[in-house]
């Protein structure tokens, strides 16, 4: 097997590992995590995985996380590192586990990749290896229709340079088309890498209060010099910012999501990760205004 290390205090026998898996399809890739992983579990595994992505381009991924127990910290980076560095990678992520923390864990991650990840408990190992493997569908073309005027634009903002950009290209095309604009902001969940690693979570009601007020005076204060007077067109959101703006834009029947890009590499390209799985994602319109 792949990646074995014997842990140190655990009963004979218990290892943390990460191995290749036959999941009974040759289009997908399956992996499974046992234990608490390692450095040395990623230092022997990762090499394989990566032969596979050269190999096959961007892959399916089905990862049993079902024996999965946490991480040592340099592990933790380890993993982090690897899904940065392989961002565009990977096609579709399915994670099968029962553990409510690890899946609010993913869930809140996906803010780092642009490849679609979903959860399934272990019961459902099947649907989830069905959903990978589920085609892309695309409407049949038909006659080219003019398309209709913009009467719904989302401006996505986290207030730095390349949101003060997109919020003008934002403004100015709401009055171009007389539409409606929504103002909105993300607050991510307050997720600590190493609370996980422990196993619990700490309580950071305090903190993320005291966040989601400096990001309410931040976001007044644009929707003021943006001329926004109604209440309604703000909102301060909790989640993560891909799947809560995704979401929004559902729910409100947005036609144009607006929002800034830097297109860097590496950690550096949280923000451009969010525009990809928009872009990938969104049931309308999405553009991005670079710096």
């Amino acid at each position: 097997m792949t990646g074995c290390r014997e842990v140190p205090g655990k009963e004979a026998g218990e290892r943390n590992m990460l191995e290749i898996i036959n999941v009974g399809t040759d289009q997908v890739i399956g992996v499974k995590a046992s234990g608490r992983l390692t450095d040395e579990d990623y230092r022997k595994f990762l090499p394989q995985l990566e032969k596979l992505i050269r190999r096959q381009g961007p892959i399916l991924l089905f990862v049993d996380m079902t024996e999965f127990e946490g991480w040592e910290t340099k592990a933790a980076w380890d993993d982090l590192k690897f899904g940065l560095r392989h961002d565009v990678d990977f096609a579709r992520i399915a994670v099968v586990t029962d553990r409510k923390w690890l899946q609010w864990m993913i869930r809140a991650s996906t803010i780092f990749f642009a490849a679609e990840m979903r959860c399934f408990p272990g019961a459902d190992r099947e649907r989830a290896l069905q959903w990978l493997q589920e085609p892309e569908t695309a409407e049949e073309p038909g006659p080219a229709k003019p398309p209709a005027p913009y009467s719904h634009i989302l401006l996505a903002t986290d207030f730095s340079p390349h949101a003060d950009r997109a919020a003008a290209r934002a403004l100015e095309l709401a009055r171009r088309y007389d539409a409606r604009l929504s103002l909105v902001h993300v607050v991510e969940y307050f997720f600590i890498y190493g609370d996980f690693i422990d196993g619990g979570a700490v309580d950071e009601f305090e903190l993320e209060q005291q966040v989601r007020e400096a990001a309410d005076k931040q976001l007044q204060r644009l929707a003021e010099e943006m001329g926004i007077t109604d209440p309604d067109q703000v909102h301060l959101l909790t989640g993560p910012p891909k799947h809560t703006l995704l979401d929004f834009a559902r729910e409100h029947d947005v036609d144009l999501v607006v929002l800034g890009s830097h297109g860097r590499r590496g950690v550096e390209r949280l923000l451009g990760s969010v525009a990809a799985g928009i872009v990938n994602a969104a049931p309308c319109d999405v553009l991005t205004v670079r710096l």
